[in-house]
């Protein structure tokens, strides 16, 4: 269990590293693209292509992080005034949810793979869309492995096992 949990958090540093990669390039990107437009009136497609490439990576990386924190937009607002075993039931049955929507963005990627594969960016033409829908899937298997993690750790808690007994 401790082995999950770090390569768990060892995504989350790898993303938020990530993320701010992608931040600091959009910027860059767009700043870059205001000057060409502004100063020398041309214009370069492949930077807004390549801007929305990092957005996505952005976003789809951004939500690892959130949920690991606890930071997204939950329904605790609906289980916040019940009892304790009816609020344990609504967590089980979010991180249930959850895992659910992570396999469901994993084929979401798989049933998308066979067409965006074969496209490519116009500006890019040996850079395949495949890579633009990809932090789909990576996202959705983090979702998956972290609702599976965090169900086991408190059943783990609540039996009294140890968490080594549970890897």
């Amino acid at each position: 269990m401790n082995i999950y949990k770090k390569l768990l958090d060892l995504f989350i540093r790898l993303a938020k590293l990530l993320c701010i990669v992608m931040v600091c390039g959009i910027v860059l990107l767009m700043l870059n693209e205001l000057v060409m437009r502004n100063i020398f009136d041309k214009s370069f497609r492949g930077m807004t292509e390549l801007a929305g490439f990092f957005f996505l990576w952005m976003a789809f990386l951004g939500i690892p992080v959130l949920y690991d924190k606890n930071g997204l937009i939950t329904l605790d607002i609906l289980s916040a005034h019940a009892g304790q075993a009816a609020q344990r039931v609504f967590w089980f049955v979010q991180q249930v949810v959850t895992a659910c929507l992570g396999v469901v963005m994993v084929i979401a990627f798989a049933g998308l793979y066979p067409f965006v594969v074969t496209e490519f960016y116009s500006s890019m033409p040996t850079f395949s869309k495949m890579w633009q829908f990809l932090p789909l899937a990576v996202c959705g298997v983090y979702l998956t492995l972290k609702a599976v993690y965090n169900i086991l750790e408190r059943i783990c808690a609540r039996t009294g096992s140890g968490a080594e007994s549970a890897a």
